[in-house]
């Protein structure tokens, strides 16, 4: 019985030395941390003047399905009646591997109420930009070299009028320009009420597709098949 223990053990050894593990480049992506690993930034031109909220509670359009959308904690960012205009969100920079591919997973949820009917706006945009970036890069928008991984966009509320999306996945796929590069969650709002954007289960992991999981050799194959004939016989006699 113990020896094939031990052969089912170096089997699975076998079968898993070859394979690849999914690390997320993404420090703190489920936000267990506080905002611990990001940035925040805000913009004030004159135009956008009001400032987001950063917390780790959904007290502003509650998402129906629940909040946190996983663990404890979720990231919260969110504006009162007073702060009309407003643009700003958070930003992690991380290195990567130029020319492989990477995809981009999360949950996201939001609401907004409008103020001045039919001349209003709000946003909620996931973008991956190339290198390392600042508020003033972020605030421009997408660059040729940059990958917009999401969006979410309202306009023209009536007055009061209320939109919300309830926790949805997104996901994209980039390729490395080069060896930085900066996510970026961007929320925009102007002649609006309260408005809020929430984040959870963020995630950047590299394709196997352009560096396949290396197979198993022909030598390996031929042990692992030994292993498993010798298991069986083993086991046969042990019945007996």
């Amino acid at each position: 019985m113990r020896f094939s223990r031990w052969l089912l053990g170096a089997a699975a050894t076998l079968l898993f030395t070859s394979a690849v593990s999914a690390q997320n480049l993404v420090s703190n992506g489920n936000f267990e941390a506080g905002l611990s690993g990001w940035t925040t930034w805000t913009v004030s031109n004159g135009f956008w003047n009001g400032q987001w909220i950063h917390a780790n509670d959904c007290v502003i359009w509650i998402p129906t399905n629940g909040c946190p959308f996983e663990g404890t904690t979720s990231h919260s960012q969110k504006k009162g009646s007073g702060a009309g205009n407003t643009h700003g969100g958070i930003y992690q920079t991380f290195a990567v591997e130029p020319g492989r591919q990477y995809i981009v997973t999360g949950q996201w949820s939001g609401g907004v109420t409008g103020n001045v009917a039919g001349a209003n706006g709000s946003w909620w945009e996931v973008v991956m930009y190339d290198g390392v970036v600042n508020d003033a890069i972020i605030d421009q928008g997408v660059r040729p070299q940059d990958v917009l991984i999401a969006k979410r966009e309202i306009n023209n509320l009536g007055n009061n009028e209320v939109f919300q999306f309830q926790w949805q996945p997104y996901s994209g796929v980039f390729t490395a320009q080069s060896g930085t590069v900066t996510l970026a969650f961007k929320a925009g709002s102007f002649s609006t009420f309260d408005a809020a954007a929430y984040h959870d289960s963020v995630s950047v992991i590299a394709l196997a597709a352009n560096r396949p999981v290396p197979a198993l050799t022909p030598i390996m194959l031929a042990a692992l098949a030994f292993l498993v004939l010798t298991f069986a016989a083993v086991g046969l006699r042990h019945r007996r």
